[in-house]
């Protein structure tokens, strides 16, 4: 017989049994589209259903492990040797650990960082010197957006692995800014700038504004401002408190140096 009558006769004899194992997979996929959808209802009603982190990490790992599952069923209709293979992995494991070491350690680091829970969807961090909001954490990455809109990537081991600051979780963040007037204009500078934090709402009264003096010199003086606002209102003040302050400086005559 020729290769082609081989081949011919292969597939007339195993056709079922590809159909069978194509027909598992397919239900399989299905199966996981819709349990994700089933388990997303539940969970929407649920405690979880405010941490996005855990409910879609939740929800990836269930649909992945059906449709691996799926796979495996649909593998040994063909007669592919499921239990050998698994076997020749535990064999081979040793090299597939090389290959595949971090992408386990991500995995491990992702589940801690469930645990743990050092932020939560929507929260503002900083991590590595990265600063943005969480969007999402997945099996083996988190991903946040910083403030110029650009979307970070970052894989979970190094995530976990790092000092995290998180933003959100304080009830107030300090606005530090500078300014520099003419010497003879020192006091009405001071009296000015707290009139206008006093003006905006958004600055808290407690902890209070501060304004002080830290250097003179060259007929100038160095005007260090403190201020606290809400998580929430800090990137809003902070992009335009300063030309505010400008404005009602100039108002009041003072010369910025």
């Amino acid at each position: 017989m020729t290769q082609f009558d081989n081949i011919k006769a292969y597939i007339i004899t195993h056709a079922l049994e590809w159909l069978v194992a194509l027909i598992i997979l397919t239900v399989g996929v299905l199966a996981s589209k819709l349990s994700r959808r089933w388990l997303a209802k539940i969970l929407n009603r649920s405690r979880v259903r405010d941490d996005l982190l855990l409910k879609n990490f939740f929800l990836r790992s269930i649909s992945v492990s059906i449709v691996v599952l799926a796979t495996l069923i649909a593998l040994e209709k063909v007669n592919v040797p499921v239990t050998s293979l698994i076997a020749g992995l535990g064999i081979t494991g040793l090299i597939l650990g090389f290959g595949l070491r971090d992408t386990l350690s991500n995995f491990a680091a992702g589940l801690l960082l469930l645990i743990y829970r050092p932020f939560r969807a929507g929260e503002v961090i900083e991590v590595e010197g990265t600063h943005g909001v969480v969007e999402e954490l997945t099996i083996v990455n988190m991903q946040m957006t910083k403030t110029d809109g650009v979307r970070v990537i970052m894989p979970n081991s190094k995530v976990w692995g790092s000092k995290i600051d998180n933003y959100s979780l304080s009830k107030s963040r300090r606005m530090e800014l500078t300014l520099k007037v003419r010497e003879d204009d020192v006091e009405t500078a001071i009296t000015t700038i707290e009139s206008a934090l006093a003006d905006d709402a958004r600055i808290l009264i407690t902890p209070a504004p501060q304004v002080r003096v830290t250097s003179v010199g060259d007929d100038a003086a160095t005007l260090s401002i403190w201020a606290w606002t809400s998580p929430q209102d800090f990137q809003n003040v902070t992009a335009n408190e300063y030309v505010r302050l400008l404005s009602r400086l100039r108002d009041a005559q003072v010369q910025i140096v």
